[in-house]
C-alpha cells in the first residue's frame, strides 16, 4: 500500500505527510503531557454523593480508592446504571463499592508509559480512563479517552 491510498483517503501510510496536511504527532511522549488530576472517589462514597461528583468532572468520570491505592475507574453513566432499587433508604446506604464489576483492582499507567502504550492500554481494557501513578509531589491523575484524542488531533505544539 503506498503512502496515498485511495482506499482510505487523507490517512497516510507512509512517514511523509502530503503538503498542507498537519505534522505527525509523536506517540511517544509521556503520558503526563495528556494526564490530568483524576476525580477521586472513596470505594465508601455513597452513591448520590459520587454521581454528583462524577458530574463536575469533564469526562463524567472518576477513579476509585481503596487505602489510597485506585482500584476501579467508575462514570456516571455506569453509577446510574448500577445504581440499586428498594426505595431510598437503600439507595442512599449503597456505595461505590456496591457496584463495582472488578473491585480488585484496575491497570495503572505510569508516568514514564508513553502516550502509545497509554492508547492500546485504554482499548485493551475498554476503560474510557486509566490512572497514572501517583508522584510525591503530586496528587492522582488520569489519562482520558478524550484528552488522548484531543491532544492527537491538535496537533504538536507550536
Amino acid at each position: 500500500m503506498d503512502a496515498h491510498d485511495s482506499r482510505s483517503p487523507g490517512i497516510t501510510c507512509g512517514t511523509q505527510a502530503p503538503a498542507g496536511a498537519a505534522p505527525s504527532v509523536d506517540l511517544d511522549v509521556l503520558v503526563d503531557t495528556v494526564a490530568r488530576p483524576a476525580t477521586l472517589l472513596l470505594a465508601t462514597t455513597p452513591l448520590p454523593q459520587a454521581w454528583a461528583r462524577l458530574h463536575h468532572d469533564p469526562d463524567r468520570c472518576g477513579v476509585v480508592v481503596r487505602d489510597g491505592r485506585p482500584i476501579a475507574v467508575v462514570t456516571a453513566g455506569g453509577v446510574a446504571e448500577r445504581w440499586c432499587g428498594g426505595g431510598p433508604l437503600v439507595q442512599h446506604r449503597a456505595t461505590v463499592q456496591d457496584v463495582l464489576d472488578q473491585p480488585g483492582g484496575v491497570e495503572v499507567l505510569d508516568g514514564h508509559d508513553t502516550l502509545r502504550a497509554a492508547a492500546r492500554m485504554l482499548v485493551r481494557t475498554g476503560l474510557i480512563a486509566l490512572p497514572v501513578r501517583r508522584r510525591p509531589d503530586r496528587t492522582l491523575r488520569v489519562v482520558t479517552t478524550t484528552g488522548l484524542l484531543t491532544f492527537l488531533l491538535a496537533g504538536p505544539p507550536a
